[in-house]
């Protein structure tokens, strides 16, 4: 309990007689029979009130699996038991980190009955892994206004904030309704290119060599390329640096949180398509691996393995992360690296251990780039400190610029792309090779 404002100025205003207490003494007992009635009115409020328990309930909801970097809405919902109109002011307690669309706390005026009243807010974690909700605390004045009924009600609650689930959910229904096109995803239509010869056809333009049948050629006088009965599975390990060059960050994130939205985007798309679907995180040591397999149970393990990993400031140990896929799994697969050129000493450890992965799989390298780094490369400087600035920016591209070259000349893809963009490029890349059957 506490008193109130109106407590204290009907207390002050009682005091004011005693300033004429020399030319009038008998306002001394007339302040003290004032305070008193006063302080029996409180007591009398207090009384009058009904306790919290009685008074009201007060409940949360929200989701026990939370979307990193997107709108995550609570509920809150309140009912009045005491039989009386309440005005009760509240409190929530979201984890300190999350960024909120409005506050998480405000006034709810009930009426007296127990029908619900709620209060919505949206939370936006900037994270992945656990967190915590604390309790509610709730106030509410007696019928005098003399004191304040608060408590707190237990409401704490542990929630997971996991990669964006959202975009996901988003993916499978533009699918069913045939509107991909609204996430940036183009159709893409898989020709015949496994291991069982099918027919023969002329050569179109994208046809790999290797499939050109040359004593078909020769007969005919014009390029003919064998084709292929599609394979109704292939394999994809997605590859995950958590190193530090993945701890920079991108718009308020994490390059790895990007990164991990779009690999679990990837497996998605790649389970929907029948494919087998692997994992492997690594840094210094590898710290999470699952073999490639099929199902969207697959992909809900490659979630749950994701979904409290972060980068740590460690180097990456490409060589011998290679090392232990190649023991690992040693069937073909497309292996989509996600990983980062932030500097040449980084860059360079890719690039030397490169060969490893591209002599025996297809290889895709993907990289997040910084819409911020681009903008002050071209950017008119205003001083000095601008000029310092575009010229490292500059310098940041032209190194990222030349690696990314070198991957393309050693015959590794690239993807590097603005977030926004990047589950888009990597997916649309993802279906051109399945549909070129180059996977």
């Amino acid at each position: 309990m506490r008193l109130t404002y109106r407590f204290i100025i009907l207390l002050a205003l009682g005091a004011v007689p005693l300033l004429f207490v020399g030319v009038a003494s008998w306002l001394l007992s007339a302040v003290l029979i004032y305070n008193g009635l006063l302080a029996a009115c409180a007591v009398a409020d207090f009384l009058a009130s009904p306790p919290l328990d009685k008074a009201l309930t007060l409940e949360r909801r929200v989701d026990d699996k939370l979307s990193l970097g997107t709108s995550n809405l609570v509920t809150l919902e309140a009912r009045n038991l005491s039989g009386q109109a309440l005005t009760v002011k509240f409190r929530d307690l979201p984890p300190s980190t999350f960024e909120l669309d409005q506050s998480a706390e405000g006034i709810l005026l009930l009426p007296p009955d127990p029908r619900p009243i709620q209060y919505t807010y949206q939370v936006n974690p900037p994270a992945k892994g656990d967190f915590k909700f604390g309790d509610l605390y709730v106030q509410y004045p007696g019928r005098l206004g003399l004191i304040l009924r608060q408590g707190s009600l237990t409401a704490a609650r542990s929630v997971k904030v996991y990669p964006n689930l959202v975009e996901t959910a988003k993916y499978e229904l533009l699918a069913r309704r045939g509107r991909l096109m609204q996430l940036g995803i183009r159709a893409a239509k898989v020709r015949g290119g496994g291991s069982e010869f099918e027919s023969l056809r002329e050569y179109v333009p994208g046809d790999e060599y290797k499939k050109i049948d040359w004593s078909a050629t020769a007969r005919r006088g014009k390029l003919i390329t064998r084709q292929y009965e599609a394979e109704r599975s292939q394999n994809i390990i997605l590859l995950l640096d958590t190193g530090r060059t993945m701890l920079q960050p991108v718009q308020k994130m994490a390059k790895l949180d990007f990164v991990v939205n779009t690999a679990l985007m990837l497996a998605y798309v790649a389970a929907a398509s029948d494919d087998k679907v692997g994992l492997m995180a690594f840094d210094a040591e590898v710290r999470a691996y699952l073999p490639p397999a099929k199902s969207k149970a697959q992909v809900y393990g490659i979630l749950e393995r994701l979904y409290n990993l972060d980068a740590r400031m460690v180097e990456t140990d490409y060589k011998a992360a290679f090392q232990s896929l190649a023991t690992r799994w040693r069937r073909r697969s497309l292996v989509v690296l996600f990983s980062d050129l932030v500097d040449p000493d980084s860059s360079a450890q890719i690039l030397n251990a490169v060969p490893m992965l591209s002599d025996m799989h297809r290889l895709v390298c993907v990289t997040v780039s910084d819409p911020n780094i681009l903008a002050a490369a071209k950017s008119i400087p205003e001083n000095s400190a601008g000029v310092y600035q575009k010229a490292v920016a500059q310098q940041v591209l032209q190194e990222r610029r030349a690696a990314i070259s070198i991957l393309k000349r050693r015959g590794v893809w690239t993807i590097d792309s603005p977030p926004e963009e990047l589950s888009a490029d990597l997916i649309n890349h993802y279906l051109d090779l399945k549909a070129r059957s180059m996977i």
